[in-house]
């Protein structure tokens, strides 16, 4: 099978899709941690150094630069495999994107049971609380402050910033308006990465850092609109 036949078939499935009762009962014993953020904040360090198991994600598009197979996704151009699996109902969850490529997450790439942590898409939060998981808790990443965000961002994504504040806006006003979250500025990694496994693991900062954590997205967000 090649890749746009398979992209087709898995778009037509997606609507349909459930993953297998197996893998129902495998959720059931996991504690979620969705982690999100707009790019350029800094998700991908520090849950690589919480300690934490990572959810990798299977993918059908190339490796960005310095991107490894088996580290930072799984890298997959075996397509009549890939559907086998889907048929097989192995995958949690998959999404085709707006350009045509698969991303999903397979139970194997999950703990047995316990804690694990992804990042994920602000609007996708309320989905992954649908699929079953012993619980989920969302996390909502943050720079420290405009300046530094945009020169993250550039130094990733270049030309390709603005785009990516379309996404980011949507991003903030989504965690905004959910009381669920818990929000972090990641203006000390070690500091970021120690508030990260305690919002993990239930134990929340006080509410006055939150109200500041808001402050900051707000902040943001006005930054954003101005742009």
């Amino acid at each position: 099978m090649d890749k746009q036949t398979f992209i087709q078939k898995a778009w037509e499935l997606q609507a349909r899709y459930t993953c297998s009762e197996a893998v129902k009962a495998h959720l059931a014993r996991l504690d979620f941690i969705a982690t999100a953020g707009a790019t350029g904040v800094g998700k991908t360090t520090i849950m690589e150094s919480c300690e934490i198991p990572y959810v990798l994600s299977d993918v059908t598009r190339a490796p960005r630069k310095q991107e490894k197979d088996g580290v930072d996704y799984n890298f997959r151009t075996d397509y009549d495999k890939l559907w086998e699996e889907l048929q097989n109902g192995e995958f949690v969850q998959y999404l085709v994107s707006q350009t045509e490529e698969f991303y999903g997450t397979k139970a194997s790439s999950y703990p047995d049971s316990g804690y694990c942590t992804m990042g994920v898409y602000a609007n996708a939060v309320d989905f992954f609380k649908s699929l079953g998981f012993r619980s989920v808790t969302p996390i909502y990443i943050l720079p420290p402050n405009y300046e530094e965000w945009t020169r993250r961002a550039q130094a990733n994504y270049g030309d390709e910033t603005k785009k990516r504040w379309i996404e980011a806006k949507e991003s903030i006003e989504i965690a905004l308006s959910d009381i669920s979250y818990n929000f972090l500025v990641n203006d000390n990694l070690a500091e970021a990465i120690r508030d990260f496994r305690s919002m993990a693991f239930g134990q929340a900062k006080d509410p006055a850092y939150q109200k500041h954590a808001r402050e900051v997205a707000i902040e943001l967000l006005t930054k954003i609109e101005i742009e």
